[in-house]
């Protein structure tokens, strides 16, 4: 990567996506190699990937690389793929994290609402209430219409799902979809 966050154009295409995902991930507080591990498992085969597989992909040790993967699966984005015989580790992307990471996040948001209610509750006299009400207003309303969204993701999820059941595997794309 460039310092202007371009892809360097002598790496291939999904080589620039593994970084362009690790200065990404970076930027909302991931260690980049979390970022890149990350991107290089959202591009492996439906088997994924083992440590020493990743660490000759993304150049990097294999101690960064078991950083990445450590980080990764406690944050519920990655899971260990096993593959009958093999002796070594296969991480892939776990199936359902987004809507599961999503969930776990909207949990977060809740002490924002009661941050919002307490901060009323003691605000001085000549306090300007607008910013607190704000912020309980606007994730009161998230946490009323994201169930909605994440039931039409499970909806779609089982359409799809039962359209590849009945088309079989062939043609499927890499995203399930």
């Amino acid at each position: 990567m460039t310092d202007a966050g371009k892809a360097d154009p002598g790496l291939s295409g999904h080589l620039q996506f593994i970084e362009r995902a690790g200065v990404m991930l970076e930027m909302i507080g991931m260690p980049r190699v979390s970022g890149r591990v990350l991107g290089a498992l959202l591009c492996a085969p439906p088997g994924g990937h083992t440590a020493a597989e990743l660490a000759a992909t993304l150049q990097s040790s294999r101690a960064g690389i078991s950083t990445g993967l450590k980080h990764l699966t406690l944050m519920g984005f990655i899971e260990h793929a096993p593959n009958p015989g093999e002796r070594a580790d296969r991480f892939r992307v776990r199936p359902g994290a987004w809507a599961t990471l999503t969930e776990q996040g909207n949990r977060k948001l809740e002490t924002f609402v009661r941050l919002a209610e307490e901060g009323l509750a003691a605000l001085p006299p000549g306090g300007d209430p607008g910013a607190l009400r704000e912020m309980g207003a606007f994730y009161r309303l998230w946490l009323e219409l994201f169930p909605r969204v994440l039931e039409e993701w499970h909806a779609l999820q089982r359409r799809e799902g039962q359209r590849r059941e009945g088309h079989g595997s062939e043609g499927q794309q890499r995203d399930g979809t």
